[in-house]
């Protein structure tokens, strides 16, 4: 089994998000696209630890069974999303389509960072295989501080005013 097969997630694709460069501007894009490609990648690495992870959980007497696959199933659901989101962040191009993703983007990489205590908690994973897993979590996080650092305000305006 190659490690890739542990995840549906595609390879970003450079030439996707190549549409909305401005003849003479694509040095701007490229920095954005550099951000959001190295973003996505470390968030696959993470994915593709997390199914690892996931797949060698075992219920115990203190988790039954059908809890540890309801809380397996709901943190796949939150790493999935954060792969669609830096997709759908660069797709568009917009600052509050870029602010709304990245928000949805911290609030499920956090839910999957704290998952890691919860397993711990129930004695049903190896702390060094947690802590592994929340350390490729941090280069993720530090990599997000770089991408978001890169968004522009423009000229369109939240509707909801929340970025402003």
């Amino acid at each position: 089994m190659k490690i890739d097969d542990l995840h549906d997630l595609p390879d970003w694709d450079d030439d996707r998000f190549s549409k909305f460069h401005q003849e003479g501007e694509e040095w701007k894009h490229n920095v954005k696209n550099d951000r959001a490609k190295a973003l996505y990648n470390q968030w696959r690495h993470v994915f593709t630890m997390l199914e690892g992870l996931l797949g060698i959980l075992e219920p115990n007497e203190d988790t039954p069974g059908d809890y540890l696959e309801d809380m397996k199933q709901m943190i796949r659901g939150d790493a999935m999303l954060i792969c669609a989101k830096i997709r759908g962040a660069e797709a568009g191009d917009m600052y509050v389509l870029r602010m709304e993703n990245a928000s949805i983007i911290r609030t499920a990489a956090n839910s999957v960072y704290i998952s890691m205590s919860g397993f711990r908690m129930m004695g049903v994973a190896e702390d060094a295989h947690l802590d592994a897993v929340r350390a490729e979590i941090e280069i993720f996080r530090e990599l997000f501080k770089d991408w978001v650092t890169g968004f522009e305000k423009d000229e369109f305006e939240d509707e909801w005013g929340l970025f402003k």
